[in-house]
């Protein structure tokens, strides 16, 4: 706005723009999701939003590694390449798939999706109070987060691995 009041007055519109400091939100939101009992509350709720809903799980502490397995497994549209998931735009789906939806944090889109329980996309963020690097492993996909990377090179997508390699994953 000007300083005589409308910001059109001069007829030329300018524009600014406004972000979200990524590691930032991340850090704010986590002192919300902290404790134990949160994160595996978060984990077991993402687990039941699983499009096969996941009938077991299993967490197992490490001494490198705590692993958090299911069998369910990430509704996957096929087209990561998009950053906006084809399923949007499918009347007969009208949500994204959960890949699409692990991409984009705090993406609200569960809630479009009946049966869901998550609504915000944040719950996830509960695991950065034990590892700076999650891994996702379902669905044949394997992605490692480095969240302190450029927006374009925050999910590593594993080429193949014995981690993402092992038969006994879901999908």
């Amino acid at each position: 706005m000007n300083l005589h009041g409308s910001p059109f007055e001069d007829g030329i519109e300018t524009y600014l723009p406004r972000g979200v400091d990524h590691l930032g939100f991340i850090e704010a939101k986590l002192r919300d999701l902290r404790g134990f009992a949160t994160l595996a509350h978060e984990l077991i709720q993402n687990a039941d939003d699983a499009k096969t809903n996941a009938k077991v799980i299993s967490f197992d502490v490490c001494d490198d590694a705590f692993i958090v397995d299911n069998d369910g497994k990430f509704s996957d549209c096929g087209e990561m390449e998009e950053r906006i998931c084809p399923w949007k735009n499918d009347p007969t789906i009208a949500h994204a798939c959960d890949f699409h939806r692990f991409r984009t944090v705090a993406s609200r889109d569960k809630r479009e999706e009946e049966g869901t329980t998550g609504a915000f996309g944040i719950g996830f963020i509960a695991v950065y109070q034990i590892t700076d690097h999650p891994e996702v492993i379902s669905g044949g996909r394997h992605w490692i987060l480095y969240d302190e990377n450029p927006e374009n090179k925050r999910i590593h997508v594993c080429k193949g691995c014995n981690r993402c390699q092992r038969s006994e994953l879901p999908g």
